[in-house]
Protein backbone atom coordinates (compact mmCIF):
# COMPACT_ATOMS: atom_id res chain seq x y z
CA UNK A 1 0.00 0.00 0.00
CA UNK A 2 2.87 2.32 0.78
CA UNK A 3 4.17 1.98 -2.77
CA UNK A 4 0.86 3.24 -4.19
CA UNK A 5 1.08 6.59 -2.40
CA UNK A 6 3.84 8.07 -4.62
CA UNK A 7 2.03 6.68 -7.65
CA UNK A 8 -1.22 8.39 -6.70
CA UNK A 9 0.67 11.55 -5.88
CA UNK A 10 2.34 11.50 -9.28
CA UNK A 11 -1.01 10.90 -10.96
CA UNK A 12 -2.55 13.86 -9.20
CA UNK A 13 0.39 16.09 -10.09
CA UNK A 14 0.33 14.92 -13.68
CA UNK A 15 -3.40 15.50 -13.90
CA UNK A 16 -2.99 18.96 -12.45
CA UNK A 17 -0.31 19.78 -15.00
CA UNK A 18 -2.48 18.53 -17.85
CA UNK A 19 -5.46 20.50 -16.55
CA UNK A 20 -3.33 23.62 -16.14
CA UNK A 21 -2.02 23.18 -19.67
CA UNK A 22 -5.57 22.87 -20.99
CA UNK A 23 -6.70 25.97 -19.10
CA UNK A 24 -3.65 27.87 -20.29
CA UNK A 25 -4.31 26.77 -23.84
CA UNK A 26 -7.93 27.89 -23.71
CA UNK A 27 -6.87 31.22 -22.23
CA UNK A 28 -4.29 31.71 -24.96
CA UNK A 29 -6.86 30.92 -27.65
CA UNK A 30 -9.31 33.40 -26.13
CA UNK A 31 -6.58 36.00 -25.81
CA UNK A 32 -5.52 35.57 -29.43
CA UNK A 33 -9.10 35.86 -30.59
CA UNK A 34 -9.63 38.95 -28.48
CA UNK A 35 -6.46 40.58 -29.75
CA UNK A 36 -7.38 39.61 -33.28
CA UNK A 37 -10.74 41.32 -32.87
CA UNK A 38 -8.94 44.53 -31.94
CA UNK A 39 -7.17 44.43 -35.30
CA UNK A 40 -10.51 44.80 -37.09
CA UNK A 41 -11.24 48.50 -37.41
CA UNK A 42 -12.92 50.87 -39.80
CA UNK A 43 -11.88 54.46 -40.45
CA UNK A 44 -14.59 56.86 -41.61
CA UNK A 45 -15.03 60.58 -42.14
CA UNK A 46 -17.87 62.78 -41.02
CA UNK A 47 -18.58 65.99 -42.92
CA UNK A 48 -20.47 68.99 -41.60
CA UNK A 49 -21.23 72.08 -43.68
CA UNK A 50 -23.13 75.18 -42.70
CA UNK A 51 -24.08 78.39 -44.50
CA UNK A 52 -23.79 81.55 -42.42
CA UNK A 53 -24.07 85.26 -43.20
CA UNK A 54 -20.86 87.30 -43.01
CA UNK A 55 -20.78 89.49 -39.91
CA UNK A 56 -18.05 91.97 -40.86
CA UNK A 57 -16.69 93.57 -44.00
CA UNK A 58 -13.32 95.19 -44.63
CA UNK A 59 -13.83 97.63 -47.50
CA UNK A 60 -10.64 99.00 -49.07
CA UNK A 61 -10.80 102.10 -51.28
CA UNK A 62 -7.53 102.64 -53.14
CA UNK A 63 -6.19 105.20 -55.56
CA UNK A 64 -2.87 106.58 -56.79
CA UNK A 65 -1.62 110.02 -57.73
CA UNK A 66 1.46 111.33 -59.58
CA UNK A 67 3.38 114.58 -59.47
CA UNK A 68 6.82 116.07 -59.99
CA UNK A 69 6.63 117.71 -56.58
CA UNK A 70 6.47 115.72 -53.37
CA UNK A 71 4.85 118.66 -51.57
CA UNK A 72 2.12 118.90 -54.21
CA UNK A 73 1.64 115.15 -54.14
CA UNK A 74 1.17 115.11 -50.37
CA UNK A 75 -1.28 118.00 -50.64
CA UNK A 76 -3.32 116.12 -53.26
CA UNK A 77 -3.44 113.03 -51.06
CA UNK A 78 -4.71 115.05 -48.10
CA UNK A 79 -7.46 116.58 -50.23
CA UNK A 80 -8.48 113.22 -51.67
CA UNK A 81 -8.48 111.52 -48.28
CA UNK A 82 -10.62 114.27 -46.80
CA UNK A 83 -13.08 113.95 -49.69
CA UNK A 84 -13.33 110.17 -49.32
CA UNK A 85 -13.71 110.28 -45.53
CA UNK A 86 -16.37 113.00 -45.84
CA UNK A 87 -18.33 110.91 -48.33
CA UNK A 88 -18.16 107.84 -46.08
CA UNK A 89 -19.16 109.76 -42.95
CA UNK A 90 -22.10 111.39 -44.74
CA UNK A 91 -23.21 107.92 -45.88
CA UNK A 92 -23.44 106.79 -42.25
CA UNK A 93 -20.11 105.25 -41.25
CA UNK A 94 -18.67 106.27 -37.89
CA UNK A 95 -15.27 107.80 -37.28
CA UNK A 96 -14.07 104.55 -35.66
CA UNK A 97 -15.04 102.54 -38.74
CA UNK A 98 -13.02 104.63 -41.22
CA UNK A 99 -9.22 104.39 -41.21
CA UNK A 100 -6.80 106.26 -43.50
CA UNK A 101 -3.72 104.20 -44.18
CA UNK A 102 -0.15 105.36 -44.63
CA UNK A 103 0.62 106.27 -48.22
CA UNK A 104 3.48 104.58 -50.07
CA UNK A 105 5.68 106.77 -52.27
CA UNK A 106 7.78 105.83 -55.27
CA UNK A 107 10.55 107.88 -56.88
CA UNK A 108 10.38 106.61 -60.43
CA UNK A 109 13.76 108.08 -61.29
CA UNK A 110 15.47 105.50 -59.05
CA UNK A 111 14.63 102.60 -61.33
CA UNK A 112 14.02 104.17 -64.77
CA UNK A 113 16.56 103.58 -67.54
CA UNK A 114 15.56 106.79 -69.30
CA UNK A 115 14.16 109.50 -67.04
CA UNK A 116 13.29 111.70 -70.01
CA UNK A 117 10.41 109.35 -70.80
CA UNK A 118 8.85 109.79 -67.34
CA UNK A 119 6.18 112.48 -67.19
CA UNK A 120 5.80 112.46 -63.41
CA UNK A 121 8.70 111.61 -61.15
CA UNK A 122 6.79 110.77 -57.96
CA UNK A 123 3.89 108.37 -57.49
CA UNK A 124 1.89 107.62 -54.35
CA UNK A 125 -0.55 104.82 -53.51
CA UNK A 126 -3.17 105.45 -50.87
CA UNK A 127 -5.86 103.30 -49.23
CA UNK A 128 -8.79 104.28 -47.05
CA UNK A 129 -10.31 101.29 -45.25
CA UNK A 130 -13.72 100.78 -43.69
CA UNK A 131 -14.07 98.15 -40.94
CA UNK A 132 -17.75 97.66 -40.25
CA UNK A 133 -20.55 95.22 -39.46
CA UNK A 134 -22.97 97.29 -41.52
CA UNK A 135 -22.84 95.09 -44.60
CA UNK A 136 -25.97 96.56 -46.16
CA UNK A 137 -24.52 100.07 -46.13
CA UNK A 138 -21.33 98.89 -47.83
CA UNK A 139 -23.25 97.08 -50.54
CA UNK A 140 -25.43 100.13 -51.14
CA UNK A 141 -22.53 102.59 -51.31
CA UNK A 142 -20.46 100.30 -53.55
CA UNK A 143 -22.87 101.00 -56.37
CA UNK A 144 -22.21 104.74 -56.41
CA UNK A 145 -18.85 105.32 -54.69
CA UNK A 146 -16.51 105.22 -57.67
CA UNK A 147 -18.77 107.48 -59.73
CA UNK A 148 -19.07 109.97 -56.87
CA UNK A 149 -15.28 110.05 -56.55
CA UNK A 150 -14.75 110.50 -60.29
CA UNK A 151 -16.94 113.60 -60.02
CA UNK A 152 -14.33 114.88 -57.55
CA UNK A 153 -11.42 113.97 -59.88
CA UNK A 154 -10.47 110.92 -57.83
CA UNK A 155 -10.01 107.73 -59.82
CA UNK A 156 -10.36 104.99 -57.22
CA UNK A 157 -11.13 101.29 -57.03
CA UNK A 158 -12.59 99.38 -54.12
CA UNK A 159 -12.71 95.84 -52.83
CA UNK A 160 -14.95 94.48 -50.07
CA UNK A 161 -13.65 91.52 -48.06
CA UNK A 162 -16.62 89.90 -46.31
CA UNK A 163 -15.65 87.97 -43.18
CA UNK A 164 -17.23 85.67 -40.61
CA UNK A 165 -16.01 86.16 -37.04
CA UNK A 166 -18.50 83.94 -35.20
CA UNK A 167 -16.75 80.64 -35.87
CA UNK A 168 -16.17 79.81 -32.19
CA UNK A 169 -19.92 80.04 -31.55
CA UNK A 170 -20.79 77.28 -34.03
CA UNK A 171 -17.74 75.02 -33.63
CA UNK A 172 -19.14 72.71 -30.88
CA UNK A 173 -22.37 71.97 -32.74
CA UNK A 174 -20.55 71.39 -36.03
CA UNK A 175 -18.05 69.02 -34.43
CA UNK A 176 -20.89 67.07 -32.82
CA UNK A 177 -22.69 66.82 -36.16
CA UNK A 178 -19.54 65.69 -37.99
CA UNK A 179 -19.01 62.95 -35.37
CA UNK A 180 -22.62 61.85 -35.75
CA UNK A 181 -22.21 61.67 -39.52
CA UNK A 182 -19.03 59.64 -39.08
CA UNK A 183 -20.87 57.18 -36.82
CA UNK A 184 -23.63 56.84 -39.42
CA UNK A 185 -21.05 56.00 -42.08
CA UNK A 186 -19.42 53.46 -39.76
CA UNK A 187 -22.77 51.82 -38.98
CA UNK A 188 -23.48 51.49 -42.69
CA UNK A 189 -20.09 49.87 -43.26
CA UNK A 190 -20.63 47.46 -40.38
CA UNK A 191 -24.05 46.52 -41.71
CA UNK A 192 -22.63 45.72 -45.14
CA UNK A 193 -19.75 43.71 -43.65
CA UNK A 194 -21.99 41.76 -41.23
CA UNK A 195 -20.29 43.14 -38.13
CA UNK A 196 -21.00 45.61 -35.37
CA UNK A 197 -19.37 48.88 -34.38
CA UNK A 198 -17.40 48.83 -31.16
CA UNK A 199 -15.67 51.55 -29.21
CA UNK A 200 -13.97 54.52 -30.81
CA UNK A 201 -10.26 53.90 -31.29
CA UNK A 202 -9.03 57.27 -32.58
CA UNK A 203 -10.52 60.55 -33.71
CA UNK A 204 -9.02 63.61 -35.37
CA UNK A 205 -10.68 66.89 -36.22
CA UNK A 206 -9.80 68.62 -39.45
CA UNK A 207 -9.38 72.34 -39.95
CA UNK A 208 -12.41 74.57 -40.19
CA UNK A 209 -12.68 76.14 -43.64
CA UNK A 210 -14.60 79.35 -44.27
CA UNK A 211 -15.22 80.18 -47.93
CA UNK A 212 -17.54 82.33 -50.01
CA UNK A 213 -20.70 80.48 -50.94
CA UNK A 214 -19.88 81.43 -54.54
CA UNK A 215 -18.25 84.30 -56.41
CA UNK A 216 -21.52 86.21 -56.65
CA UNK A 217 -22.46 86.05 -52.97
CA UNK A 218 -19.34 86.79 -50.88
CA UNK A 219 -21.60 88.05 -48.08
CA UNK A 220 -22.71 84.45 -47.46
CA UNK A 221 -20.08 82.03 -46.15
CA UNK A 222 -19.83 78.24 -46.25
CA UNK A 223 -18.21 76.77 -43.13
CA UNK A 224 -16.87 73.22 -43.46
CA UNK A 225 -15.18 70.70 -41.17
CA UNK A 226 -14.31 67.02 -41.61
CA UNK A 227 -13.72 64.70 -38.65
CA UNK A 228 -11.90 61.38 -39.11
CA UNK A 229 -12.87 58.59 -36.70
CA UNK A 230 -11.64 55.01 -36.35
CA UNK A 231 -13.91 52.40 -34.70
CA UNK A 232 -13.29 48.85 -33.58
CA UNK A 233 -15.39 46.20 -35.33
CA UNK A 234 -16.96 43.31 -33.44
Amino acid sequence: MGKNVPFKKNMIQGGAIVLAALVLGVCMICTVRTLKSYDDTVKVRGLCEKEVPADRVVWRISYNEKSNSLADLRGTLRQNNDAIVKLLREAGFTEEEVKVGTASYDDRYTWANNTSQITFRYQANQTVTVFTRNLDLVRKLQQTLETDLVNQNILASSYADYQYLGLNDIKPAMIAESLENARTAADEFAKNSHSRIGKMRTASQGYFEVEDLDENTPQVKKVRVVTTVEYYLK
